[in-house]
């Protein structure tokens, strides 16, 4: 019993596994500089203090 539960257990992670895509290319992931990012806080913070 303990067989069966171990290849099912064993099936069904490696279909899980196997089922995981990655949908993105490996040129479209897009990578934030800690300079864009600082940016991206400063003008979040300037539209909220005039809002």
């Amino acid at each position: 019993m303990k067989t069966v539960l171990l290849l099912i257990t064993v099936i069904f992670s490696s279909l899980v596994f196997l089922s995981c895509t990655n949908e993105e290319g490996e040129n479209d992931l897009d990578f934030i500089s800690p300079n864009e990012e600082e940016e991206g806080v400063v003008s979040a913070a300037e539209n909220r203090d005039t809002a």
